[in-house]
């Protein structure tokens, strides 16, 4: 299930680049490969080091926002192994490269840059080190979240040079970890970029100003702690769950929101005593990336309805016990416009849950059954310009109403 909507979420997001360039899909696009080194930092281990590599596709969506989807391979010592053996850690990536003076100066094709990262991902850890027939510590996979910091020096037409840093966050009990899990990699490389045309990069209803498009949102619904659906029919395994999130319409199609959420869950429920599993608080932060799916071929001038799928993910924590961890989300987001400052609307939301925040597994035994099912209502007021959002038909010269 995990896989499945890593690998959706990667088609939405290419669907969404394409739309944003029509036939034009090739133009500001690259490839970059390299590798260099690999530091992992665990709390029961004494930071070994060892190889790290990989490398990515990536296009620029806005003028400057870069979507980078890739790969790296880690090898270097898991935190199981106590006799100094390696095992192999293989890194999916989706990540965002912020160009800094492309939003605040006029765009010029720099030779010397630096792109902040930031990203979601997941990793996947082996289940054997390099002895033969060794299975010790079994397989090992979970989400990560990622900042880094990425330096291309121009060298040819189309080629570049570079440098990148990046810092994984793992969950703390990744590879049986123990506190503050992380990766840290080093690598040299180089970039191949395809049709490179940096004033092409600005579309034709991105936000125009960085004051303009914010908005803030806040509502409440229902929530159903899933595990694997089973129970559904159980009112005593429904909560209420309130919700305030914060973002930016960057563009006509994307969006990035920051949220807040989370009151109360259950455990998996008691069979022998037919009753609702144990209730506990929790608080999810996660930032969502939507596409707007109602301005997949255009901007339509008056429309009202905004169909928006995203995913997402962020750190989730339970207070009993204070245990924390990473959960990934997936949802639909439904916007009404209402008049120039205001929206409602539904979303409905699945957030898989870790077991050992979850408090136990579904009846397959997949992690990825364990999940609250939210369906919340409420309401968005946008500041400033809106021009990304909504705007009025030619032959009107106002219309606020329903």
């Amino acid at each position: 299930m995990k896989k499945t909507l890593f690998v959706a979420l990667l088609l939405l997001l290419f669907t969404g680049a394409q739309a944003q360039v029509g036939s034009d899909f090739g133009v500001n696009m690259y490839v970059s490969a390299g590798g260099g080194m690999t530091i992992y930092h665990n709390m029961n281990n004494d930071n070994p080091t060892g190889f790290a590599g990989g490398m990515s596709v990536g296009k620029w969506i806005l003028s400057p926002l870069a979507l980078n989807v890739g790969v790296d391979w880690m090898r270097v010592q898991s935190n199981i192994n106590t006799e100094g053996k390696k095992s192999d850690f293989v890194h999916l990536n989706v990540e965002f490269m912020w160009d800094v003076m492309s939003t605040f100066y006029r765009i010029r094709n720099w030779r010397v840059n630096a792109y902040p990262m930031i990203g979601l991902g997941y990793t996947f850890r082996d289940s054997t080190s390099y002895a033969l027939y060794d299975d010790e510590g079994g397989r090992d996979n979970d989400f990560h979240t990622s900042l880094g910091l990425y330096v291309p020096v121009r060298v040819a037409q189309g080629w570049d040079v570079f440098a990148e840093y990046k810092c994984r966050f793992m969950p703390q009990i990744f590879d049986n970890g123990g506190g503050d899990v992380m990766m840290h990699s080093i690598k040299l490389g180089v970039t191949k970029r395809f049709f490179n045309s940096p004033y092409n990069r600005r579309t034709e209803y991105e936000s125009k100003n960085t004051t303009e498009d914010w908005f803030i949102g806040f509502g409440i619904g229902p929530n159903f702690s899933s595990f694997d659906f089973e129970h559904f029919n159980k009112l005593s395994m429904y909560s209420v769950e309130p919700e305030l999130f914060f973002g930016r319409n960057f563009s006509n199609f994307w969006t990035l929101r920051f949220e807040l959420s989370g009151l109360f869950a259950h455990e998996s429920y008691d069979t022998l005593n037919e009753k609702s599993g144990k209730n506990y608080r929790f608080t999810h932060l996660h930032a969502d990336l939507m596409c707007n799916l109602s301005h997949v071929i255009n901007f339509n001038r008056g429309h009202r309805w905004n169909f928006m799928p995203y995913a997402g993910a962020g750190p989730i924590w339970r207070y009993d016990n204070v245990r924390f961890d990473m959960a990934a989300d997936a949802g639909l987001f439904v916007r009404r416009y209402i008049n120039r400052v205001g929206d409602i609307y539904a979303d409905l939301r699945y957030t898989m849950i870790p077991p050992r925040i979850a408090g136990g597994t579904g009846p397959s035994g997949n992690v990825a059954g364990d999940a609250i099912l939210s369906l919340t209502f409420g309401y968005v007021h946008n500041f400033g310009q809106s021009s990304t959002r909504y705007r009025i038909p030619l032959n009107q010269t106002i219309d606020c109403a329903l």
